[in-house]
């Protein structure tokens, strides 16, 4: 770097990264102040962070780097910030640039690209090369913003995406295998503040179809890796997509479960009475448990779509008669059955 180029503070969030760190860390030597945060790792993260960075700083595990980014940043001393997620590590070529362009460059923002490595391998017919995120920025031209996927926001200078084409790239060793990406899948897509690509009007089945299709084409051969990396890539949209459904239509698979035990205890209640009935003499059990299944059978799929309101009866009179339950009027139902009296 020039006698004029600023000095660069650089930090990685981790957390039982492994190998990978140390192959991360040494890609960030070369600046003036390196930080690891370490999310409270159980294996030997630390001690790989300690034999490179001038700073660890240990804070309590969470799922996502989001809200940690600014506990790093907020340790950085200098102006210029460069940072890496764990698993990400530069290559050589991205380490020149930067030394390089710090500096002189007129951007503020700077936007790297990615190769990515799904189940272990890259390739540049897969519809992820070449993607950018920005990766380094000047103090007062960008902020971290906690939601997720955006990750940087509130920019106020030129945003530079640095060509792909001289070797300059992260190398992002992102997802060993397929288990990995769905359990980053099912993570990511539980944060409440994400951004989610897409438009949330459109129906479950067609969304699902046209996911599959936009990343299939996005991709540059058909090799069984390229279509695999583009499924997986659709079932994070559709599971994104279906959550947003879940939260939106009111669905509460607890509360529905307890109904649903609540239901089973009662039949068992009934056979249970049946059956002592039964051995004091009174009517056969075999018919008394056809009697039991028959009236059952109008609630012994709790699921249905009839038990839960609809967002028009939803937006109904807030105050309506109260009425019998299924369950109480079944009940009544079966005890007349078994006592032959009626009300």
């Amino acid at each position: 770097m020039g006698v004029n180029s600023p000095k660069i503070s650089g930090f990685v969030i981790t957390y039982n990264s492994g190998e990978i760190l140390k192959t991360c860390l040494r890609s960030l030597r070369f600046v003036d102040e390196l930080i690891v945060v370490d999310k409270s790792s159980t294996d030997g993260t630390a001690a790989v962070a300690a034999g490179f960075a001038d700073k660890v700083i240990s804070v309590p595990w969470s799922p996502l780097p989001t809200e940690t980014r600014f506990v790093a940043y907020d340790a950085c001393s200098h102006d210029f910030i460069l940072y890496l997620d764990h698993d990400e590590c530069l290559s050589v070529e991205a380490i020149r640039w930067v030394r390089e362009n710090a500096g002189s460059h007129p951007a503020g923002v700077f936007r790297i690209p990615k190769r990515e490595y799904i189940m272990g391998r890259h390739d540049d017919g897969a519809y992820y090369w070449p993607s950018y995120n920005v990766r380094a920025f000047r103090r007062g031209a960008a902020e971290f913003v906690s939601t997720l996927h955006e990750e940087v926001g509130r920019i106020t200078s030129e945003v530079y995406d640095v060509p792909h084409d001289g070797g300059v790239c992260i190398h992002n060793l992102s997802h060993r295998d397929a288990h990995q990406w769905i359990e980053k899948t099912n993570r990511y897509t539980s944060e409440r503040d994400r951004v989610s690509f897409f438009d949330a009007s459109t129906p479950l089945e067609t969304f699902g179809q046209e996911r599959i299709a936009y990343w299939l084409a996005q991709s540059r051969s058909r090799s069984d890796y390229v279509v695999a990396t583009a499924l997986l890539r659709a079932v994070y949209d559709i599971v994104d997509r279906v959550k947003l459904w879940e939260a939106q239509d009111g669905l509460d698979g607890d509360a529905a479960f307890a109904a649903v035990c609540a239901e089973l205890e009662a039949t068992y209640d009934i056979a249970d009475r049946a059956k002592l009935w039964e051995t004091r003499g009174g009517p056969e059990g075999e018919a008394i448990f056809a009697a039991v299944r028959k009236e059952m059978e109008a609630f012994h799929n709790p699921l249905r779509s009839d038990r839960r309101q609809t967002s028009a009866q939803a937006a109904g009179p807030a105050v309506r008669p109260k009425r019998p339950s299924r369950l109480k009027k079944t009940l009544r139902k079966i005890r007349s059955r078994l006592t032959g009296r009626t009300r």
